[in-house]
């Protein structure tokens, strides 16, 4: 169910329709140091918002892409 909420841009509030979304691939990345150690990295996306215009319209970027702002998270595990 998409949701209107008001989110922070910039330090500006700004409409945004909150997207539902199901999580198809989330996976590590993983790098080897070469002191041997190994560090492995994960984003996850928490939510997602298309961001609207004055009259409740969904925005696009200069580029005609979906204006988007995206909630996400990473997780780093350092390891030796």
């Amino acid at each position: 169910m998409e949701n209107i909420v008001e989110i922070l841009v910039e330090g500006q509030p700004v409409k945004a329709m909150e997207m539902d979304f199901n999580i198809k691939v989330e996976s590590w990345n993983e790098y080897t140091l070469l002191d041997g150690g190994t560090i492995r990295l994960k984003t996850s996306v928490q939510k997602i918002f298309w961001l609207l215009g004055p009259n409740g319209e969904k925005t696009y970027n200069p580029e005609g892409e979906p204006a988007l702002a995206v909630r996400h998270k990473s997780d780093v595990v350092a390891s030796r």
